[in-house]
């Protein structure tokens, strides 16, 4: 049986759509033993993130399971993502923004990320099954923990330019180590995920009249 730390990264309170589906997940995933762990630690998501790899260490589990407190996602996401049997996986999530914004990075065949602003809609098509990608948006995100053994601490931390601008997220860096270290990190393109805000932000919710308002 896996052990996995089932790591809700949060300083707010949890979505009550987040919490039904956390508890119809755990619910459906029956061969798995978890610690569940409600981090609130750190004045940034990266610092919180940083917090649940050492907590996950401590308990030995074999997976660290991240989810953000405002993620929605059907009951067999964590059985789906294991399936995979890969070192890090997440999902394709949109940002809380009109019209809605992929959070996973794609690549070309020569593994250079390909930025929105230089290609065009028809080569930013998100897969239809799983792929490997430049980064993904740890909202979701499923990650042996063998993989914090050949990266380097901080695993999670934001990088900025000479005027303190924000180049990388914290998933964007722990990404680009994973891909140094010689990994990869992949998408199941194929589980449906929302992300709440003022909406659900989702796959087909690029017309906003199409969307209901929480």
């Amino acid at each position: 049986m896996k052990k996995i730390t089932l790591a809700v990264c949060t300083n707010r309170e949890i979505k009550p759509k987040t919490l039904q589906s956390l508890l119809e997940m755990v619910s459906y995933s029956k061969e798995i033993d978890f610690d569940i762990l409600v981090a609130n630690r750190g004045y940034t998501i990266g610092e919180n993130r940083n917090y649940c790899v050492v907590q996950a260490e401590r308990n030995g589990s074999d997976y660290l399971f991240f989810v953000d407190d405002d993620m929605v996602f059907p009951d067999y996401t964590l059985e789906s993502l294991l399936e995979h049997n890969v070192d890090v996986i997440g999902v394709n999530s949109y940002s809380r923004c009109l019209p809605p914004s992929s959070t996973v990075g794609l690549m070309d065949k020569k593994g250079k990320y390909m930025h929105p602003d230089k290609h065009t809609a028809w080569e930013m098509r998100i897969p239809t099954s799983l792929f490997e990608a430049y980064f993904v948006g740890a909202g979701v995100m499923l990650i042996n923990m063998k993989v914090f053994n050949k990266i380097d601490k901080p695993y999670f931390t934001f990088t900025t330019d000479k005027n303190g601008m924000i180049v990388n997220g914290e998933d964007g860096y722990f990404c680009d180590q994973v891909k140094k270290a010689g990994m990869k990190v992949w998408c199941d393109p194929t589980i449906e995920i929302g992300h709440i805000g003022e909406y659900v932000y989702k796959k087909g919710t690029e017309d906003i009249t199409n969307i209901t308002k929480l």
